[in-house]
């Protein structure tokens, strides 16, 4: 089972550290809010941001990978394209971050107290899913993934350096 983030209002998502989540502000990621894939520094940690446009978003932790809902009729065809997209030539190599730790992957936008008042609260409208990631650095490249011709999903892995 796939758990998705439903939609964001302002077309950004953040990976912010969970350290930080107490002092962050919703506005830290306004200067990269065009790019599909971007990172910023913040209090000397990666923050990664995925944006551009204001698709659902769930991290798939067994692949190092997110997954954005561009259109389809359910997520069914999701894993197994995931899987099969594994060995494909054509991911691009986005940007080079360096990650580790406890994250939460949740609208940029939304302030710390938001963000962890919905951490693990049961409400059926998921607002902020916990990444755990081994320190490293790590390559995030992308690619589209097309499982039939009415689905479509956007993916960013995290490619260990």
């Amino acid at each position: 089972m796939v758990t998705w983030i439903d939609g964001t209002d302002f077309a950004r998502y953040a990976l912010v550290p969970e350290g930080l989540l107490s002092s962050w502000e919703g506005t830290e990621a306004d200067d990269v809010i065009g790019a599909y894939v971007s990172g910023f520094r913040l209090a000397g940690r990666d923050v990664l941001t995925l944006g551009a446009e204001p698709l659902a978003v769930a991290w798939l932790g067994e692949h190092l990978t997110f997954a954005r809902w561009c259109y389809a009729e359910d997520d069914a065809g999701l894993l197994p394209a995931v899987r099969a997209a594994m060995a494909d030539d054509g991911w691009e190599d986005v940007l080079r971050v360096e990650l580790g730790g406890r994250y939460v992957l949740t609208d940029a936008f939304y302030e710390g107290d938001r963000i962890l008042g919905c951490l693990g609260d049961g409400r059926e409208r998921v607002e902020a899913v916990r990444v755990e990631l081994p320190v490293r650095r790590y390559r995030v490249q992308s690619l589209v993934v097309e499982p039939d011709p009415d689905t479509q999903f956007m993916l960013e892995r995290l490619l260990p350096e």
